[in-house]
């Protein structure tokens, strides 16, 4: 699923090994042919005062922020952390999405797609008991493929099942008890 060149892994590894030393005990490398990863490691850092954060992936050149919308009170000057996690869901699949094609010899092409959640309020916002987390969660997608007949595609359904079963963030959305549909 997740393979790179030995002397780029041996490379990751060492820079890994320096920056981050805890992450070391989730890597593993196989035994036989193509050195691969039984885990990715990942880690964010964040700095921020009221509702806006500013992110930042260390050793990377990537950074983003986050603020919360005007009925929470701030002032919705970057994409909320409630938007991002739609996102997430979102670039997951299509990750996924071109793991799983490449695995099952199929050629994709543009992918659109669509997610809409609804999040009640009432622990979040007015603090009652209860869980926080999202009621729904719908995600449409729409993806150019070389298969013929759609939807109705065997080797499709094969793909789409697949791309459910193996996404990070399908599975943490579903796994959470959210009303998950796509």
């Amino acid at each position: 699923m997740f393979s790179t060149r030995p002397h780029f892994l041996a490379k990751a590894l060492i820079n890994t090994q320096r920056v981050y030393p805890k992450l070391n005990s989730n890597l593993r490398q196989f035994s036989i042919s193509t050195p691969r990863l039984q885990t990715i490691p990942v880690q964010v850092s964040a700095q921020g005062t009221g509702f806006v954060q500013n992110i930042t992936v260390p050793g990377k050149p990537f950074t983003f922020s986050t603020d919360a919308y005007t009925v929470l009170g701030g002032n919705e000057s970057h994409p909320s952390p409630i938007a991002y996690s739609l996102a997430s869901l979102s670039s997951c699949n299509q990750v996924t999405g071109s793991l799983v094609a490449k695995d099952l010899g199929i050629t994709i092409g543009e992918w659109n797609v669509e997610v809409e959640g609804n999040l009640p309020t009432e622990v979040f916002v007015g603090g009652k008991e209860g869980n926080p987390n999202w009621k729904s969660v719908t995600l449409k997608a729409r993806v150019q493929s070389n298969l013929e007949g759609g939807n109705d595609n065997p080797r499709f359904k094969q793909f789409a099942a697949e791309v459910e079963r193996r996404c990070p963030m399908t599975a943490l959305f579903r796994n959470s008890g959210v009303v998950y549909s796509n």
